[in-house]
C-alpha cells in the first residue's frame, strides 16, 4: 500500500488496530537530513517491561503499583520511503499472541484516547468557574452522549493538568506579580504593591482594580477585613477586604496574600490598602480577633472605629460549649435575644448575667473571656457609630465568607487561584448590575397611599426600600403618639410601638432634622418608623434632605472618583475588536447548535451537516492557514500570560510558613487533631439533635427509627 505521507500511515494503521481491538506503539524510525527514511509502527504489547519496572514494590512506601501490559507480542507495520517521496508498507506482521479488545472496550485503549482542543477547551472553562477535573469530566460525558464519545479517560485529564501544575510550580509567584504588571500597564488605575525577602520569597501582596477602587469610593463608610483563609499550597494567607453596597451585596475592594501573621505584615497591608485607596480611611472597619491584627489597626487606621465580627464569634460557639447545651436550642435562642436585641450597654449586661446563670456558665472561660471583651462586638455598645448597624441587617463576614470559598482551596496554585478569583469577581459584579437594572427599570408594588413612601421608591433601591416600606406599614398600623413637648423650634414627641417600648424623637421644626431614641437612622441610614410618624403629624410629606442616605439611592454611583493622584478611575478598557470577536464566536456556537438540533432527527440531516462543516474546513484552511499550536502555547493562552524562563519571585519551599499569631478560627476553619486525625469541621458535619415526633425528645434519631415505635410494631 502506498500513502502520501507518514502521518496517513500512523492514520491508517492506527483505524485498523483499533477496530480489530489492540493499541499501536511507535517503534524504530531512521531520519536523514529530516527525511524520514523508514519506520516500524509496533502493537502496543510488543516487547516486555525492564527488569526495574518489574521488581516488587514495598507496600509500607504507598506508591502506586505499576500495572503490567506487554506481552511480547511481534505484530508489526514496517514503512519506507520511495524515490518518489511516497511511503509504502515494506512488511508486517499480523499475528497476535494476546486476546482482542471487545468493541464495548475499545474506547479505552491507550492509543485510541487523546486529550482533543474541545475537551482542553472545557477544562480549561471549568477550571476558570471554579469546576473541579472530575466534575468537568462528568460534564463531557453528558455533553458527548457517552464515556466513549468523550475520546479520554477521567485520569487523562487530571494529567494533562497536572503537566501544567507541574510546569508553573517553581515560577508561580513570578508569574502572578508578572500579571499583575500586564493589568497595570492595560489600565494604570490597577493598583498592586509586594515585597519579598533576602532570598526572593514573595512575602507580601496587595492588589486591587480600578473597579474595586472606584467602587470603595462610594461605600467607603464600613469595611470587612478577614484574614482566616488559608488559599493555596503554599499556605499564605489571604485577606480579602470587603464592604456592603446599595443593594446590601458584598463587593471586593482589595486583598493581599501575607505569609506570615505578624503585626509588621498587617501594618504593611493596611498601608498599601490606603495607599491604593487615595488616602480615605473607612469609618469602621470589622476583623477577627487577633491582637496582632488590632495593633496594626491602632498603628495605621488610627481613626477608624475597630469592632470584632459578630458572625466569626457567633459561629465558634458550639464548639465552646458542652455537648448538652450544643443541641439546646433554647440556649441558642437565649444568646442570640442576648446579642442581637440589646439596645443598651445596661440591656445587654442584665440579659448576659441572666444567661449565664440560667445556663450555669460562671466559670466558663470563653464566656468570660467574651464578656471583657464585649464593646468590641456586641451591637449595643456601637450604635452611635455610623452604619454600624449593617452588622444587624446583613453579615458581611459571612455573605464575604460564602463567596470567597467557593473558589478557594488549598491545593491551588497562585496562577490557578487568579483565574477562579477573576471569574468570581466578574460573577460578583454581573450581579450587581443586574440588581442596578432592576432598580433602575422596574417598580415595587405600594402599600399605602402616603407621598413619602412613593418618594422613597424612586429614591432608593428595591433591596432599602423594602426595608424602608417595612417602616412605614409599621408607623402606620403600630405607632401611637404618647406625650408632645414643645420647646423653642424644637418638639419633642414619645411614641409607643409594638415592643411597648417608648420611643422619644427630637424634631428640629427649623431645620426639619429628627432624632429618635432607637438610633435605627444612624447605625442603618434608614430612618424609622417613629421619626416617619412624626413626619406624618407634621404634614411633611416628602423625606428631608437629612433623612435620605446618598449609599442608598440608585443613582450614588454617578458621581466621578478620582485616585490619590487626582486620576480618574475608570473602568477597564474594552478592546472593541476583541469584543466583536468573542461576540461573533458566540453567534457561531449558537447556530452551530441550532443546526445540531435541527439535524439530529434524522441521519440524512446529520450527513448534511457533517458533509458542509467538512467543505467549510476546506475552504478555512484556504483562508487561513491552519498552524498547529504547542502544548506550551495552549498552557499559556489559559493562564494568560507567558510561563517565564527566569524567576525573581519564589514561593516558599517549606510550606509551614505561617506565622504564630494566636487566632480564633470559625467553625468552618478545619481543626486538626494531635493525634493525627483528618481535619474536620465542626458545626457543619457533627451531627445535631433533633426533636423526634414518636417520644417527643431532642434525640440523635428520627420518627423512622425511634425505638418506642418500633417496640409497639412489637
Amino acid at each position: 500500500m502506498i500513502f502520501d505521507d507518514i502521518g496517513s500511515v500512523m492514520e491508517f494503521y492506527k483505524t485498523y488496530a483499533h477496530n480489530v481491538g489492540f493499541g499501536v506503539r511507535l517503534g524504530q524510525q531512521k531520519v536523514v537530513d529530516n527525511v524520514l527514511q523508514w519506520k516500524r509502527f509496533l502493537c502496543a504489547k510488543e516487547g516486555f517491561r525492564t527488569k526495574k519496572g518489574m521488581i516488587a514494590i514495598d507496600p509500607a512506601k504507598k506508591r502506586r503499583k505499576v500495572k503490567l501490559t506487554r506481552c511480547g507480542c511481534e505484530a508489526y507495520i514496517y514503512v519506507t520511503r520511495e524515490s518518489d517521496g511516497k511511503y509504502r508498507i515494506a512488511s508486517l506482521t499480523e499475528y497476535h499472541n494476546h486476546p482482542f479488545v471487545p468493541p464495548s472496550q475499545q474506547h479505552l485503549i491507550r492509543s485510541n484516547r487523546q486529550v482533543s482542543e474541545r475537551v482542553k477547551t472545557t477544562l480549561y472553562d471549568c477550571q476558570r468557574a471554579s469546576i473541579g477535573t472530575a466534575l468537568a469530566y462528568r460534564f463531557l460525558h453528558v455533553d458527548a452522549g457517552g464515556f466513549e464519545h468523550v475520546g479520554c479517560t477521567k485520569k487523562d485529564l487530571q494529567n494533562h493538568y497536572g503537566v501544567l501544575k507541574n510546569k508553573i510550580k517553581n515560577c508561580d509567584a513570578q508569574m502572578l506579580v508578572d500579571q499583575f504588571g500586564r493589568l497595570k500597564a492595560l489600565n494604570p488605575a490597577f493598583f498592586y504593591e509586594y515585597e519579598v525577602d533576602d532570598v526572593g520569597t514573595l512575602v507580601r501582596l496587595f492588589w486591587a482594580d480600578a473597579s474595586s477602587r472606584k467602587i470603595y469610593g462610594h461605600f467607603n463608610d464600613v469595611v470587612s477585613f478577614d484574614s482566616t483563609y488559608n488559599t493555596n499550597q503554599y499556605e499564605y494567607i489571604f485577606a480579602p477586604f470587603t464592604g456592603v453596597n446599595h443593594h446590601m451585596q458584598s463587593v471586593f475592594f482589595g486583598a493581599g496574600f501575607l505569609l506570615h501573621e505578624t503585626t509588621d505584615s498587617y501594618a504593611w497591608l493596611f498601608t498599601a490598602f490606603l495607599r491604593a485607596m487615595g488616602g480615605i480611611a473607612p469609618r469602621l472597619i470589622i476583623t477577627d480577633e487577633c491582637l496582632r491584627m488590632k495593633n496594626a489597626i491602632g498603628k495605621i487606621l488610627r481613626n477608624t472605629a475597630h469592632r470584632l465580627c459578630m458572625w466569626h464569634i457567633m459561629e465558634k460557639v458550639p464548639g465552646k460549649v458542652h455537648p448538652e447545651l450544643k443541641n439546646d436550642l433554647a440556649f441558642y435562642d437565649r444568646l442570640k435575644h442576648c446579642v442581637w436585641n440589646s439596645e443598651t450597654p445596661a440591656e445587654f449586661e442584665d440579659r448576659w448575667k441572666s444567661f449565664i446563670t440560667e445556663f450555669k456558665l460562671e466559670d466558663h472561660e470563653w464566656f468570660a473571656k467574651k464578656y471583657m471583651l464585649r464593646a468590641t462586638w456586641i451591637p449595643a455598645y456601637f450604635m452611635n457609630i455610623p452604619l454600624a448597624g449593617l452588622l444587624r441587617t446583613t453579615s458581611i463576614s459571612e455573605s464575604a465568607n460564602l463567596f470567597f470559598k467557593r473558589f478557594i482551596c488549598r491545593r491551588l496554585t497562585f496562577v490557578e487561584f487568579w483565574l477562579r478569583f477573576d471569574t468570581a469577581l466578574k460573577c460578583q459584579r454581573q450581579n450587581e448590575l443586574i440588581a442596578d437594572n432592576t432598580s433602575q427599570y422596574t417598580t415595587t408594588e405600594l402599600l399605602t397611599s402616603w407621598d413619602i413612601e412613593r418618594q422613597a421608591r424612586a429614591l432608593f433601591t428595591h433591596e432599602i426600600f423594602e426595608l424602608f416600606q417595612a417602616q412605614v406599614l409599621a408607623a402606620r398600623d403600630e405607632c401611637d403618639v404618647q406625650e408632645m413637648a414643645n420647646g423653642e423650634g424644637i418638639k419633642i414627641i414619645s411614641i409607643s410601638d409594638q415592643y411597648k417600648k417608648i420611643r422619644e424623637v427630637c424634631y428640629d421644626t427649623k431645620t426639619m432634622t429628627a432624632k429618635c431614641s432607637c438610633k435605627l437612622f444612624e447605625s442603618t441610614g434608614i430612618i424609622c418608623r417613629h421619626i416617619i410618624r412624626v413626619l406624618r403629624g407634621a404634614k411633611i410629606n416628602e423625606l428631608p434632605s437629612s433623612c435620605v442616605l446618598k449609599r442608598w439611592q440608585k443613582n450614588c454611583k454617578r458621581d466621578i472618583v478620582l485616585d490619590g493622584e487626582g486620576n480618574v478611575l475608570e473602568e477597564k478598557f474594552i478592546d472593541q475588536v476583541d469584543m466583536a470577536v468573542k461576540r461573533k464566536i458566540a453567534a457561531v456556537r449558537n447556530k452551530l447548535e441550532d443546526l445540531i438540533q435541527n439535524a439530529k432527527g434524522s441521519m440524512e440531516g446529520i450527513e448534511l451537516l457533517h458533509t458542509s462543516l467538512c467543505n467549510v474546513e476546506l475552504d478555512l484552511a484556504q483562508l487561513v492557514p491552519d498552524v498547529a499550536c504547542s502544548t506550551q502555547e495552549n498552557q499559556e493562552s489559559f493562564i494568560g500570560s507567558a510561563i517565564p524562563k527566569h524567576v525573581t519571585i519564589l514561593t516558599p519551599t517549606d510550606v509551614n510558613g505561617r506565622g504564630t499569631c494566636s487566632r480564633i478560627k470559625g467553625h468552618r476553619d478545619g481543626v486538626k487533631s494531635g493525634s493525627g486525625e483528618k481535619s474536620r469541621r465542626p458545626g457543619i458535619h457533627q451531627k445535631v439533635a433533633r426533636k423526634c415526633n414518636i417520644c417527643k425528645e431532642l434525640v440523635f434519631h428520627d420518627a423512622g427509627t425511634c425505638s418506642k415505635k418500633q417496640t409497639a410494631q412489637q
